[in-house]
């Protein structure tokens, strides 16, 4: 390791809010040098110049490392795909604002994200994996073997995605992955992400040809959902009711109202749809939808999910993997009777 003695070099870090709530970024550095480092608000002037999608996105403090007192910048909450140019777009921003380097500190981060930055020379720290501080001359790497380090407890949004629809759809294995995701909506870097944990899951294998990548799931249908299941989340990130101002779109009934069409139960008074997270607020801010306060004035329950329902839906309803996730844990017996007989018609 090498150290820059210039008593003048200030840093600013950017990094998740969550690692100060489960103390990663304090071990990890800890155990790099030896001090424990402290984490202080720190009021500052210069944060009123700062754009407001940039404070609404990071909470500012302050700590000390390698002896040198440093400005924070803690992310609130990671996005669903991370985002080499983002990071770099917003580093570069607070680097002029505040007139420091910037060093991103962020909790997961992709091999195709960290690449990059080191390519781009955008100080980051991984806590438990890399420290890439090129102002001073720092670039510590964690050797661990690519599952112990990558794996995680539950599938991210876009990798969900593709398991299910690798269940309900025509078979991933004929498909480039670049072609996959035009189909799914999601760009190259969170395809390469999903290939990367679907792999470290024991879900697929990869096959090359050429320039091309190609997904082989090594299981199928209910098999592989019953593989699959344990490490996926419901796809509902929160809902509100609303009223709605144009017509419903790519909007697909949801919740309890989609099982009922494929069901005995009954009919909600108030149907439930859903859209992508990104579409609901888009939809909110064109007026195509209105935000209410409560289920006696509203047209309908919305909810916003992590990926868009119209890649899986059927006959305009959300799909049965889905469907089943979002529901499981209803304390109805009736829904909890009729989301297992959806998982039993799977194909096998």
């Amino acid at each position: 390791m090498m150290l820059t003695t210039n008593p003048t070099c200030s840093v600013l870090i950017l990094c998740s809010m969550n690692m100060t709530r489960d103390h990663s970024l304090i071990p990890y550095i800890e155990a790099l040098t030896g001090v424990r480092p402290r984490l202080e608000e720190q009021p500052d002037p210069s944060v009123s110049s700062v754009p407001l999608f940039l404070r609404e996105r990071y909470d500012f403090l302050e700590t000390q490392l390698f002896g040198r007192r440093l400005r924070l910048a803690m992310e609130k909450e990671q996005p669903n795909e991370v985002s080499p140019t983002e990071y770099g777009r917003h580093a570069a921003l607070l680097k002029q604002l505040f007139g420091v380097e910037v060093v991103l500190v962020i909790p997961k981060m992709p091999s195709y994200v960290r690449n990059r930055l080191v390519r781009e020379g955008i100080p980051f720290i991984v806590p438990g994996a890399q420290m890439f501080l090129p102002m001073l001359l720092i670039d510590l790497r964690e050797r661990f073997s690519k599952a112990q380090s990558r794996i995680q407890n539950k599938l991210s949004p876009v990798s969900q995605l593709v398991v299910i629809y690798q269940i309900l759809r025509e078979a991933i294995a004929r498909i480039p992955l670049g072609q996959l995701g035009e189909k799914l909506a999601y760009s190259p870097q969170a395809m390469s992400h999903a290939q990367e944990e679907l792999q470290i899951a024991n879900l697929c294998e990869v096959r090359r040809a050429g320039k091309m990548i190609f997904l082989e799931f090594t299981l199928r249908g209910k098999v592989l959902w019953e593989r699959a299941e344990p490490i996926m989340t419901s796809p509902v990130r929160r809902t509100q009711w609303i009223r709605w101002g144009q017509p419903r779109a790519r909007a697909v009934a949801a919740s309890t109202t989609a099982l009922s069409r494929l069901s005995m139960l009954a009919e909600d008074s108030v149907e439930t749809y859903a859209m992508r997270d990104r579409a609901v607020v888009a939809a909110l801010e064109q007026g195509e939808l209105f935000g209410c306060g409560g289920r006696e004035e509203a047209d309908a329950r919305m909810e916003s999910w992590k990926y868009d329902p119209w890649v899986l839906a059927e006959n305009g309803s959300a799909d049965p993997c889905s469907l089943y996730l979002s529901l499981q844990r209803s304390g109805d017996e009736r829904v909890q009777k009729e989301i297992r007989f959806l998982i039993e018609r799977l194909p096998e």
